[in-house]
C-alpha cells in the first residue's frame, strides 16, 4: 500500500497517537529532570561559619522571608530614625530592597549625622558598608546567630506589645497591629514568624549596643571632655617671628644649605616631632597641573537679557509661596496672632528681577561650558575606540585643543572666556586657593563633590578615594565639570548674587607623586587661574626648594635675635606701656617685617578669645572623618600644631588658679619659630561644682560618641564575615551530608 495513502486514510488515529506520545514525553521528561537535576536545591550547603555550622539554601530562603516581613513592617524607616547603629544596620540589611537605600541622600544624611554628633566616621567607612559581594540575607543570618549565641533574645510577648505601640507611628496612623498583622497573615506569614523576625532585629541592635559600648568611660575621660567643652582661655599677646629678623640675616654658605636640605629632604613639611621640633621638611607632595576653561559670571551678566514683565509675573504666580510673610492679624496690635500674608507683586518685583537675572546668568554660563565640554571630547574619528573604554593614554593621544575651543565660543557668544594652565598644585594648594578651593562638581546624586577630591583620584596619583555615591574617577585630559561653588548647585534656592563667582571646566594634564626633590635647585610653578593676562606673579608663585631651605636656616640663626627682641619689648613695655612699646618697635623694626613699605604697622597687640584645647579624641575624629581626602594630612598637621600652641598657653596657668603666676611673660613656640609676649591670660575654669552638674551629660556624650562611632566597624561587611569565620562551600565539600545531592557550579 502506498504510504501517503495510508497516512491520509488513518490521519485521525495518527494524530491521536502523536498527542499521547507528546503528553507522555512531557510528563515523563519533567519527572526524569526532577530526579536527575543537579541545580541548586533547598538542602544544598552553600556556606559555613564559626565551628563548621552549615548554611543551606533553605536557610537563605528563610532569611529572605524574614527580611520581607521586616520590610512589610516598614522597619527600614524605623531604623533611619534611630541612632547611628540603627542607621547603619538599616543600610546593611535593606539598602538593596528599598528605592531609598544606598542613595546619595541617605549617604549625605549619615555624613551629616556623624559630623553633628562628632563621631569618628568618615565617607570611607560609610562606603565600605556597600562594598560587599554577598546578599543581605547572609549578613542577617550571621548577625542573628551572633546575637543568639551571646544569649540575647526578645520574647514574642514583648515584641507584640512594642509593635502594637509602634505600627500606628510607622504608618501615619493608617495601620494598627490587628490590620497589618492580618494583612500579612493573608499573604501566608504566621503571627509567630512576624514576631520572631522583629525580635531578632531587636536582638541584633541590642547586641551591637552591648559590644560597641564595651569600653567603660572613666571619670578622667569624663573630666577631660567636660574641661575641653567647658574651659576656655583668653589671651592678649604680641608675636615676634624669627622670619622678621631673618630677612636681614647673613646668607648661609653652600655647605650649610646642602647639609640642612639632605637632613630633611625626605620629610613632609610641618611634620613636628621631638627630633624635628621646628617641623622642617622639603618632600614634595602629590601635585598636578590643570588646564581650564573658565567664565566669570560678572562677564556673562553683560550678555544676558533682562527678564520681561511677562516672565516676572509668571514667576510670581508660580512661586507665591516664596513671598509669604507672617504679619499681626491686627495691624494696630503688634502682639496679636500672626497670620500668613502674600506680598503684593509690586513689593517683590525688584527681587524677582534679580532672581531671574541671576538664574539666567548661571544657566548661560553652564550652557557655554557644557558646549565646551562637548567640543573637548576626544577626536575618535577613524579610531576603533568607545568613549567609555578610553584610558588616560587614549585621552592624552586624542585630546582637543582648549585654546581653539575658547576662540570659537568667545566669538559665538560674544563673551569673555578664559583658558590656561595652572602650576603644579598640591591638594592643600587647591583647597586654600581663592578660586579653586570653593568649587565642586555634580556627583551621581543631588549632592556636589569637592573638586579637589575628584581631581586627585586620577590613577596617576590615587591620592583620594571616590565612593560609588560621589563622582566617576577622572582620567588624564578628561574634561571635568562644569565646576562651581556649592551655592550655585541648588536650583531650588534662587541665587542672591553672582558677583565674583566663576564656573570652570578643568582637566588634569600633568601629575606627579610625592617624592623628595631631585636637587636643591628644583623649582615649581604654583600659580592658579589667571584672569588678567597682564598680571605677572611669576616670582610670587614660584616655589624654590633652595629659597625655602635658605630661609629656614636664616630663621634658625635669627632665633636668638628674636628672643632678645621679645625680652627688649617686655622691658620697654614695663617702663612705659604696651601701646607705646608697640609703636616704638614698629619704628625700629617694622620695616624689616613688611614686604610692602605701604603696609600698616607690623607689630600689634593680638587677642584670642574663648580658646579651647584640642584633645587626641578630637584629632582622631578629624582623622577618621577625613579618610580618603588628599589634603587630610596637611590640615591634620595644622590642627596638631594649633593644639600644641593652645596646650602651651594652658600650661602657663597653675591648676588651682585662673592666671599665670608671672605676667607679662615670654613663650617660645618652635613649630612657628616664634616668641609670644603674653600681656594677659585668663582661664575660665570648670570647677568641681560645675563638673558635678554636667557630669551625667559628660559621661553620656563620651559613651555615645564611642559607641556610635563603632557602628560602622561592627556592621562593616568584611568584619562580620571575619569574626563569624564565614566560608563559602567548596565544589567538592568533604563534609557534605551523604544524603544531599552534589552542588552545582553556581551553588555559592
Amino acid at each position: 500500500m502506498n504510504l501517503v495513502k495510508w497516512f491520509r486514510k488513518n490521519n485521525a488515529k495518527v494524530m491521536a497517537v502523536v498527542v499521547i506520545v507528546i503528553m507522555v514525553g512531557f510528563v515523563l521528561g519533567s519527572y526524569i529532570s526532577y530526579l536527575t537535576r543537579t541545580g541548586p536545591q533547598p538542602r544544598d550547603t552553600v556556606a559555613s561559619f564559626l565551628d563548621g555550622v552549615k548554611i543551606k539554601r533553605s536557610d537563605l530562603n528563610a532569611a529572605s522571608g524574614q527580611l520581607d516581613i521586616l520590610s512589610m513592617l516598614n522597619v527600614y524607616a524605623l531604623l533611619q530614625g534611630q541612632d547611628m547603629q540603627g542607621l547603619i544596620l538599616g543600610e546593611l540589611l535593606f539598602a538593596e530592597r528599598s528605592t531609598r537605600g544606598g542613595s546619595p541622600a541617605v549617604l549625605n544624611f549619615i555624613r551629616q549625622t556623624a559630623a553633628q554628633n562628632n563621631l569618628s566616621i568618615g565617607s570611607k567607612d560609610i562606603a565600605e558598608l556597600y562594598d560587599r559581594s554577598l546578599p543581605s540575607t547572609v549578613f542577617w543570618l550571621l548577625l542573628k546567630e551572633e546575637a543568639h549565641r551571646a544569649g540575647i533574645r526578645v520574647a514574642n510577648a514583648e515584641v507584640g506589645q512594642l509593635l502594637t505601640r509602634m505600627i500606628p507611628q510607622l504608618f501615619n496612623n493608617q495601620q494598627n497591629y490587628q490590620t497589618l498583622i492580618g494583612a500579612m497573615q493573608a499573604k501566608g506569614y504566621a503571627e509567630k514568624q512576624i514576631l520572631e523576625a522583629f525580635g531578632d532585629m531587636l536582638a541584633i541592635l541590642q547586641y551591637a549596643h552591648v559590644i560597641c559600648s564595651g569600653e567603660n568611660v572613666t571619670i578622667n575621660q569624663a573630666k577631660q571632655l567636660a574641661a575641653l567643652q567647658g574651659e576656655t582661655l583668653d589671651v592678649d599677646f604680641v608675636r615676634f617671628d624669627a622670619e622678621v629678623f631673618a630677612k636681614t640675616a647673613a646668607e648661609p654658605n653652600e655647605e650649610e644649605v646642602v647639609e640642612h636640605f639632605n637632613k630633611y629632604k625626605n620629610i613632609k613639611p610641618y611634620t613636628v616631632t621631638n627630633e624635628n621640633p621646628y617641623g622642617f621638611g622639603y618632600k614634595l607632595p602629590d601635585r598636578l597641573r590643570l588646564e581650564y576653561i573658565a567664565v566669570k559670571l560678572d562677564d556673562i551678566a553683560k550678555i544676558v537679557k533682562k527678564p520681561t514683565h511677562e516672565e516676572m509675573e509668571s514667576y510670581y504666580k508660580k512661586n507665591t509661596a516664596l513671598f509669604v510673610e507672617e504679619v499681626p492679624a491686627d495691624p494696630t496690635d503688634p502682639n496679636s496672632l500672626l497670620i500668613e500674608k502674600t506680598k503684593d507683586y509690586a513689593e517683590v518685583v525688584d527681587s524677582i528681577s534679580e532672581r531671574l537675572v541671576n538664574d539666567k546668568i548661571k544657566l548661560k554660563a553652564e550652557s557655554i561650558l557644557q558646549q565646551a565640554k562637548t567640543l573637548a571630547e576626544p577626536n575618535l574619528a577613524g579610531v576603533a575606540l568607545e568613549p567609555e573604554n578610553l584610558t588616560s593614554k587614549d585621552f592624552i593621544e586624542h585630546a582637543r585643543n582648549y585654546q581653539s575651543i575658547v576662540e570659537q565660543l568667545s566669538k559665538e557668544h560674544s563673551a569673555k572666556i578664559y583658558t590656561g594652565r595652572t602650576g603644579m598644585l598640591s591638594a592643600a594648594d587647591l583647597q586654600i586657593d581663592s578660586y579653586l578651593g570653593r568649587l565642586a562638581v555634580r556627583g551621581y546624586g543631588y549632592y556636589p563633590v569637592n573638586l579637589t577630591q575628584v581631581l586627585f583620584a586620577v590613577d596617576e596619583l590615587a591620592a583620594s578615594e571616590l565612593t560609588r555615591f560621589d563622582a566617576p574617577k577622572p582620567r588624564m585630559y578628561e574634561s571635568i565639570g562644569p565646576a562651581m561653588s556649592g551655592n550655585l548647585f541648588d536650583a531650588r534656592t534662587p541665587i542672591r548674587s553672582v558677583s565674583g563667582q566663576i564656573i570652570v571646566l578643568v582637566r588634569v594634564v600633568e601629575a606627579a607623586k610625592a617624592c623628595e626633590p631631585s636637587s636643591i635647585d628644583d623649582t615649581l610653578e604654583k600659580h592658579s587661574l589667571v584672569f588678567d593676562p597682564n598680571e605677572d606673579k611669576t616670582d610670587e608663585h614660584t616655589f624654590s626648594v633652595r629659597k625655602n631651605v635658605t630661609m629656614d636656616i636664616k630663621k634658625l640663626a635669627a632665633l636668638e635675635t628674636t628672643s632678645s627682641r621679645a625680652e627688649q619689648f617686655i622691658n620697654l613695655a614695663a617702663k612705659t606701656d604696651w601701646d607705646s612699646a608697640i609703636t616704638k618697635f614698629n619704628t625700629l623694626y617694622g620695616n624689616e617685617a613688611k614686604d610692602d613699605p605701604n603696609d600698616p604697622n607690623w607689630f600689634a597687640l593680638d587677642y584670642l578669645a574663648a580658646v579651647r584645647r584640642t584633645s587626641n579624641l578630637q584629632l582622631n575624629t578629624l582623622a577618621a572623618r577625613s579618610q580618603g581626602s588628599p589634603s587630610a594630612e596637611y590640615f591634620l598637621n595644622q590642627a596638631r600644631i594649633e593644639g600644641q600652641f593652645t596646650d602651651k598657653l594652658y600650661a602657663l596657668v597653675p591648676a588651682d588658679s585662673n592666671t599665670p603666676d608671672v605676667l607679662p611673660t615670654i613663650v617660645e613656640f618652635k613649630p612657628n619659630m616664634s616668641f609670644f609676649c603674653i600681656k594677659d591670660l585668663t582661664v575660665k575654669r570648670l570647677w568641681k561644682e560645675d563638673f558635678d552638674q554636667v557630669r551625667p551629660l559628660s559621661f553620656y556624650k563620651q559613651d555615645a560618641a564611642q559607641s556610635q562611632s563603632l557602628a560602622t566597624v561592627h556592621f562593616k561587611p568584611a568584619n562580620i564575615l571575619k569574626r563569624m569565620k564565614f566560608k563559602l562551600a567548596e565544589k567538592n565539600d568533604k563534609d557534605r551530608d551523604a544524603n544531599e545531592p552534589a552542588e552545582s557550579e553556581d551553588a555559592a
